[in-house]
């Protein structure tokens, strides 16, 4: 009887992994399917990673943004901190942030802590980043100790939680208040771009 219901539960759980573990759409499919005999040169140089970029800096309404693509979330992640972090820094994340705990570490392998936050299920408020950056630089030895350079958010949670606009608002002014990045990872993003919340 305990295994039926234990089988019924995990059966009913919600799997929040990133966009890129499910197939595609049948659009998607059929498009590559048409232009999957075409020769292109690759590595980001063929027109459909042109034609892409044409079309995000166009959403982002940045026309002279630098744009790359890269194989893989842990890749992106670790990329974009490390070249955003100066060598002394460490990013904020929630405690079950993915930059924290499902990255086998690479963060760490370039050199930079991951600074983990309380959170309530599995968001991050403004008030908590903007207490631990005051009591950081309150701190008489905050120049020996690792300084907090961006903040990580994952759109939604590990907990399958949305950032509302007010709360990506109110995180976003603690960043720029401190010029701090905010940084909110894509691999799930399109959960929350799709979602009703606000």
């Amino acid at each position: 009887m305990n295994e039926n219901k234990n089988t019924q539960s995990e059966e009913q759980k919600l799997a929040f992994q990133s966009d890129y573990m499910e197939g595609a759409h049948p659009a998607i499919i059929k498009k590559l399917a048409e232009t999957n005999l075409l020769h292109t040169s690759g590595y980001g140089s063929d027109e459909f990673c042109e034609e892409a970029r044409t079309l995000i800096r166009k959403a982002c309404e940045i026309p002279g943004a630098q744009i790359q693509f890269l194989t893989g979330g842990t890749q992106t992640n670790s990329t974009v901190i490390d070249c955003l972090l100066k060598k002394w820094q460490g990013v904020i994340a929630a405690e079950s942030g993915h930059v924290a705990v499902h990255e086998a570490g690479a963060v760490e392998y370039t050199g930079h802590k991951v600074i983990t936050l309380k959170a309530q299920n599995g968001k991050l408020s403004a008030k908590t980043i903007e207490s631990y950056i005051k009591d950081f630089y309150a701190d008489a030895n905050w120049e020996h100790m690792v300084e907090p350079g961006m903040v990580y958010i994952s759109q939604p949670t590990e907990f399958g939680t949305i950032y509302s606009k007010q709360e990506l608002s109110d995180i976003s002014k603690v960043c720029r208040q401190y010029k701090i990045p905010l940084f909110a990872d894509g691999a799930r993003l399109a959960y929350a771009l799709g979602s009703k919340e606000n």
